[in-house]
């Protein structure tokens, strides 16, 4: 099994055992507490495990929706990297920055929990590009673009 499928997988496991893609309450039924903080200035997010307990960490100005999005990612960071968040804080300034493969990785996690099949597949076979199926999605292009890699690598559409 490729990476990305495992990590599709680990995603999808989640939702079903918890019955949501909302990142909000999938953090409260996990029992990770997620903290706003209102003078995170570059930040836009952190996770970090504290005496054993799972905390992220989110910019108090974000938007509702630019939250979720973080918290996707840093609920990411939780299921696939939590020795990190043990041992030094994961923090988040740019989203979408896939430059180290735990970002890459929690990205990826993220893009599988924001966007259902359901919802991206009729986009994309009514012709939409993905920056026009992101704007439809309230979302960034690069989850989409993750999106598709992961639906590519399941077969269900072509590269």
């Amino acid at each position: 099994m490729s990476e990305i499928l495992r990590i599709a997988g680990l995603c999808d496991d989640l939702v079903a055992r918890y019955g949501t893609r909302n990142p909000f309450s999938l953090a409260d039924a996990m029992g990770i507490r997620v903290v706003s903080c209102p003078d995170f200035q570059n930040l836009e997010g952190m996770y970090k495990v504290i005496l054993g307990e799972r905390f992220v960490f989110l910019k108090g100005s974000l938007s509702r929706r630019r939250a979720g999005q973080i918290l996707a990612h840093e609920l990411g960071h939780d299921a696939l990297h939590r020795e990190m968040g043990e041992d030094s804080i994961v923090q988040e300034r740019f989203l979408v920055d896939m430059t180290l493969k735990p970002e890459y990785e929690a990205n990826l996690f993220a893009a599988q929990l924001l966007i259902s099949e359901e919802a991206l597949l009729p986009l994309l076979r009514s012709g939409k590009t993905l920056e026009e199926a992101a704007a439809l999605l309230k979302l960034p292009a690069p989850f989409v673009e993750l999106k598709l890699r992961i639906l590519q690598e399941k077969g269900v559409v072509s590269a």
